[in-house]
């Protein structure tokens, strides 16, 4: 199995971005869904179902083309403006939370194939790529940019550290560690559906994540 990358977008707001002319500004919606483990103002849900959303305006859309350290590189879009919350059901419950501001970013990295909600977590507010979900292969391969209206599908990564096989450790830091803020409290999204080798690490970057999610943007009122 290969072990390339499918999220750079670490190296995206490492390295900086660059703007370039989008379409006609439109406010844009993107939102992911996924069945998994949260925590939220130290209440936690197995299996609920957890939506991811950012609203902001296709105009704030920016090009990047970076090389991270390693030498990987990857381009493709991102917007960093706008409002992100969360809305989970478990059962009869649903709770909803908006996340406070600068954690939240929506990349998609068309030169190794990944999309999905990135964040800004920790004291030097670095990037994690996979996190709090990131998506690689099924449809998602097919998504054209960020200011299309449309539907995608993709292995699901809430993984700290990611990508874990290529950087050699195979596995996820603890996501407590590194919790996003929000008006009600903080939220931890887990990854526990991920296959592993004999020595017990997740082997590869792609096939190593064995949830699915959904991915949209909407662009429009």
């Amino acid at each position: 199995m290969s072990t390339r990358p499918k999220i750079l977008c670490a190296a995206v707001a490492a390295a900086g971005w660059l703007a370039v002319g989008t379409a006609a500004a439109a406010p844009v919606t993107y939102t992911t869904f996924v069945v998994t483990d949260v925590s939220l103002g130290g209440r936690f849900f197995h299996n609920a179902s957890v939506y991811l959303k950012f609203v902001g305006d296709t105009a704030d859309v920016q090009a990047f083309n970076v090389t991270a350290s390693s030498g990987k590189s990857g381009s493709g879009w991102q917007i960093t403006k706008g409002t992100a919350s969360v809305e989970i059901i478990s059962g009869r419950r649903v709770i909803r939370a908006n996340f406070l501001p600068d954690q939240i970013l929506v990349a998609f990295d068309s030169e190794n194939g990944g999309a999905g909600f990135s964040s800004l977590v920790g004291s030097d507010h670095h990037v994690e790529a996979g996190y709090p979900l990131g998506m690689t292969g099924t449809t998602i391969w097919s998504l054209p940019d960020l200011v299309t209206t449309g539907v995608w599908s993709g292995h699901a990564w809430s993984c700290i550290g990611y990508p874990p096989a290529l950087r050699g450790t195979g596995r996820c830091g603890d996501p407590a560690a590194y919790p996003l803020h929000t008006d009600h409290g903080p939220f931890v999204i887990h990854m526990p559906y991920f296959a592993t080798n004999a020595a017990g690490t997740i082997f590869d970057d792609f096939e190593g994540a064995l949830n699915d999610a959904l991915f949209s943007v909407l662009v429009g009122p």
